[in-house]
This record gives structure tokens, C-alpha cells and sequence, in this order.
């Protein structure tokens, strides 16, 4: 295809682009503004070790795993629940919950999602806190060089906004309508066979073509 031929694509069927870049980046606007806000908030808890016993220390980045895993169980979800007094279902606090370890700075980092704000500090702050009981517990069984100890090193405070990014949303819906929009265009451009004009007889039968004369257009 010439470069002319693309511009008289765009001249006919442009429209087709714009109005499906419209219509996506309306609707991706518009679910957005009606979807529940959610909120994150965040609490960190840190396994102390003498950095000077390198035993203890390889022994404490080898335990963030399961201590991981261990916050997450649903075992301790239920316990949070029952204990803060909500009206959450244990396994969809799980499914708002994210746990991570840093073996760099011996961490554990505990993000908790909610609709409510308040909610979403309690619930990070409740698991935070009932693992750390857990380990004080199980330590009162240990002798004191094996024991493992933990600190709350950082309490969530109230959850901060992370959803809907009603921005970023609209600017994707908007790309989407445009690469559908140029799907189709590219469909009727393949479909249409139609002659209309000397270019087109030119395109499709030849140059060595006659003309005697031309309808001009109404």
C-alpha cells in the first residue's frame, strides 16, 4: 500500500477509531467511579539476630519462609478475626492479605486491602500482632540462646487508597478502543472490494486500463 492509500483510510474510516476510543475510555471511566475505593495499609515485623553470630543469622533468613507462610495460614486468620470482632468471612481476609520477607533487613512485611480504611490497619496490625505472640509463646519452650525473637517494627497506621486508578484506567480503556478500533478498520478494509474510484480500478484491474469517462460524484 501507498502512503496515499493509507491517508484515504484514515480519511473514510478514521471515525471508526475515534468513536471506539471514546466508547472504551468512557466505559473505563465510568466502572471505575462506581467501584468501591480500596484501601492498604501496612505493617512490618522484624526477626532480631546477632549480626555478629553468623549461625544465627543464616538460621533467621532460612526461617522468614515459613514464618511467611505461618501469618498467612488460615489458622491465625481465623484467630485475627474472632479476636478483632469482624464481620469478615477468615478465607476473604486471606485473599486480602499479602505477606512478604526481606532476608536483606531479616523483615516481614504484612499488607492488608480493605474497603474501609480503619479495617485495613486493624487486620495488618492484628496479624502482625498475633504472630508475634505466637513466637513468644513457642519461645517460653525454648532455651534462650534458640529462642527467635520478633518486633512489631512498624504498626500500620489507617489504610492508604490504592484503588480504583480512575487515570490509568480511562488512558488503558482509551488504547484498547484504538487497537479495536483499528482491528476493525483494517477487517472492512480487507473485506471491501468495492471500485469506487479510478485509483481503485487502477489498484485492482491494471494501469494499462482505458478510461473513456467518469461519474462524477453527487
Amino acid at each position: 500500500m501507498e502512503l496515499k492509500d493509507y491517508w484515504r483510510i484514515i480519511i473514510q474510516r478514521g471515525w471508526i477509531v475515534v468513536v471506539a476510543a471514546v466508547l472504551t475510555a468512557g466505559s473505563a471511566f465510568l466502572w471505575s467511579r462506581i467501584q468501591a475505593p480500596e484501601y492498604r495499609a501496612t505493617a512490618i515485623v522484624q526477626v532480631r539476630a546477632d549480626s555478629l553470630d553468623f549461625g544465627k543469622l543464616q538460621a533467621s533468613k532460612q526461617i522468614l519462609a515459613s514464618f511467611s507462610q505461618r501469618i498467612r495460614s488460615e489458622e491465625t486468620a481465623f484467630v485475627v478475626v474472632d479476636r478483632l470482632k469482624l464481620d469478615l468471612n477468615p478465607y476473604e481476609v486471606l485473599g486480602n492479605l499479602a505477606v512478604s520477607s526481606d532476608q536483606n533487613d531479616l523483615t516481614i512485611q504484612i499488607d492488608a486491602t480493605s474497603n474501609d480504611p480503619e479495617v485495613a490497619g486493624l487486620i495488618a496490625n492484628g496479624f502482625a500482632e498475633e504472630f508475634i505472640q505466637v513466637i513468644e509463646d513457642s519461645n517460653t519452650e525454648q532455651l534462650r540462646e534458640d529462642q527467635v525473637l520478633v518486633d512489631l517494627l512498624q504498626r500500620a497506621g489507617t489504610g492508604a487508597q490504592t484503588g480504583p486508578n480512575t487515570r490509568i484506567n480511562t488512558i488503558a480503556g482509551a488504547v484498547l478502543g484504538i487497537l479495536l478500533g483499528g482491528v476493525l478498520v483494517l477487517l472492512l478494509e480487507l473485506l471491501d472490494d468495492t471500485i469506487k474510484t479510478k485509483e481503485d480500478v487502477e489498484r485492482y484491474v491494471g494501469r494499462e486500463m482505458l478510461f473513456l469517462g467518469q461519474v462524477p460524484p453527487k
